[in-house]
C-alpha cells in the first residue's frame, strides 16, 4: 500500500507541476500580445517607475497636480479622449478648486500670445502650465494657447478640456476656461493624484 501512496504522489507532483507550467506560459504568451496589440494601436507604454513628479499646492482635497504635462521623450504626449480618460486626468472638480483656490498670474509675450500661465497653490508651491496647442487632424493648431483633457463621463463626441488663452488679444487679457472639443482630437495631459 505504503508504494502505491508514493507512486500516486509521484504522479501528482508531475502533472501539478506541468499544469502550473502550462499556466504560466499561457500568462506570458497573452501578455506578449498585449503588448503587441498596445504597439499597433500606439498607446505609448513607459516601464520606468515613478516617471511623474507631483506637487503639493495645499489643496483642501489633497489633490496634487503633476509638475509637467505627461512626455513622449522630450515632445509633450498628445492623445485623444478616449485614451487620455484611461489615466488619471483631474475631473471638473480638481480644476475647478484648482481654477478658484489658487492665485494666477499669466505671461504674455509682445505679440499678446499666452506663454504660459502660473498657479500659486495657498502653501506657496508654484505649478506651471506652458502653452501646448492640440493637434486637430495631423497639423498643430492654436501653439500659443494651453489645453489638456480633463474627465468626461458624457455620451457623444464633444468632451470637456481645459482651455488658457488670451481672450482679448490686444488687451493682454487671459481666460482659463472648460471647453468641449472633439473627441478625437488629440490634446495633451496632466495627471493628478491623492495624498
Amino acid at each position: 500500500m505504503i508504494e502505491l501512496i508514493e507512486r500516486a504522489d509521484k504522479y501528482a507532483a508531475g502533472k501539478a507541476n506541468a499544469a502550473i507550467d502550462k499556466a504560466i506560459a499561457q500568462a506570458y504568451a497573452d501578455g506578449y500580445r498585449d503588448g503587441y496589440k498596445d504597439c499597433e494601436d500606439e498607446i505609448p507604454v513607459d516601464f520606468r517607475e515613478n516617471k511623474t513628479e507631483f506637487v503639493d499646492l495645499g489643496l483642501l482635497s489633497g489633490t496634487l497636480w503633476s509638475t509637467d504635462y505627461e512626455r513622449n521623450g522630450s515632445e509633450i504626449l498628445l492623445l485623444p479622449h478616449a485614451k487620455s480618460s484611461t489615466l488619471q486626468i483631474p475631473s471638473v472638480e480638481q480644476w475647478e478648486e484648482l481654477k478658484n483656490i489658487c492665485q494666477w498670474e499669466f505671461d504674455i509675450d509682445n505679440s499678446y500670445d499666452l506663454c504660459k500661465a502660473l498657479c500659486v497653490g495657498p502653501n506657496g508651491n508654484i505649478l506651471k502650465f506652458d502653452r501646448t496647442g492640440k493637434m486637430n487632424i495631423d497639423t498643430l493648431s492654436e501653439p500659443w494657447e494651453v489645453f489638456f483633457w480633463i474627465k468626461d463621463e458624457k455620451e457623444g463626441n464633444e468632451k470637456n478640456a481645459v482651455h488658457m488663452y488670451n481672450g482679448a488679444r490686444k488687451y493682454k487679457n487671459a481666460q482659463t476656461v472648460i471647453e468641449d472639443f472633439f473627441s478625437g482630437y488629440k490634446l495633451p495631459i496632466r495627471l493628478v493624484k491623492t495624498k
